[in-house]
């Protein structure tokens, strides 16, 4: 087999697995925007139910989900069982691990395998591990909602954060720090990393007709049990909403992220191609030079021995 065939063959090759990889890339990032479209429809309950909570007013309340003195904390550090989010979950361990030194004695709660040996491995006592490959994400928010509320309400700890990646844009993925419990800001006060369009308006910025609707309709609340197990409801909701939103904040990273790494591939198989196309060029002109050359020293020997008979 000469050489130009040789570069023929592969040069095909690597132009069937630009094309593979080129669809996978598209498909993944189409992936991102869906995943992203979702997310945003989130937000409009967010408003919903941050409005709700306004009609209860300035209200007090002992509902450890809401409010509460106790100093313990838990982290609940979320990674990638996905191979290619390797780099990604290193940088969730890290800002993990920042945590972890920020609150002496909190207990850390691992959402994947992978993570959990990240955190092993940087020095990190794991205290518990929720397994995230093959199961529901829906589900997955459940047990961690039901985890993270009993320790509240039995005063195990006070404060649960979150440590998750978040994608920012298509092309900016990063570790986010989010406070989760207690669920302060349902009685509008700020908390650490709240997601700002999960926040309610401030009232200066509330056009006027919404604050006399709100206004009319606080007029018109009926509370037919007790303040604290109203508060105890909602928030139990919130708090499953706001896991299973991060939860599935992970599937737009590793979107992006697959998406990313396939761009890179597409870039690297780009070069290769070039160099291929040129490295085939070029032993094809050789062999086309060899083969004229034998050409011609055959009819010169031809020549030469004619002319000596």
């Amino acid at each position: 087999m000469g050489k130009s065939t040789r570069l023929q063959g592969e040069l095909i090759d690597v132009t069937a697995l630009l094309e593979i990889i080129q669809v996978l890339k598209d498909v993944s990032q189409n992936r991102f925007f869906v995943f992203a479209q979702r997310k945003s429809n989130y937000q409009r309950f967010f408003e919903v139910f941050m409005r709700y909570f306004e009609m209860l007013g300035d209200v007090e309340t002992t509902c450890p989900l809401v409010k509460n003195n106790n100093p313990g904390v838990d982290i609940l550090s979320i990674t990638s069982e996905q191979g290619f989010m390797s780099q990604l979950n290193g940088r969730v361990g890290s800002a993990t691990f920042a945590e972890y030194n920020k609150y002496p004695g909190s207990r850390l709660i691992c959402i994947g395998v992978r993570g959990a040996e990240k955190c092993k491995g940087m020095g990190m006592n794991v205290e518990k591990i929720f397994p995230s490959g093959g199961i529901d994400r829906f589900d997955l928010a459940v047990q961690i909602r039901d985890f993270l509320i009993e320790r509240i309400m039995s005063g195990k700890t006070g404060k649960a954060v979150i440590v998750y990646l978040w994608a920012k844009s298509f092309s900016v993925l990063k570790p986010r720090v989010v406070t989760l419990l207690p669920a302060s800001e349902l009685l509008g006060q700020a908390v650490e990393g709240a997601d700002t369009k999960t926040e309610a308006p401030a009232p200066d910025d509330e056009p006027e007709a919404e604050k006399v609707e709100r206004d009319e309709t606080k007029k018109h609340f009926i509370q037919e049990t007790n303040l604290d197990s109203i508060v105890m409801a909602l928030a139990d909701v919130w708090v499953h909403a706001r896991i299973f939103e991060v939860v599935n904040d992970l599937q737009i990273v590793e979107s992006a992220a697959q998406a990313q790494q396939l761009e890179s591939a597409i870039e690297g198989l780009g070069d290769e191609k070039k160099s291929l196309n040129v490295s085939f060029k070029k032993a094809g002109r050789e062999e086309l030079n060899s083969a004229m050359r034998e050409v011609f020293t055959s009819t010169s020997m031809m020549k030469n021995k004619a002319r000596r008979k």
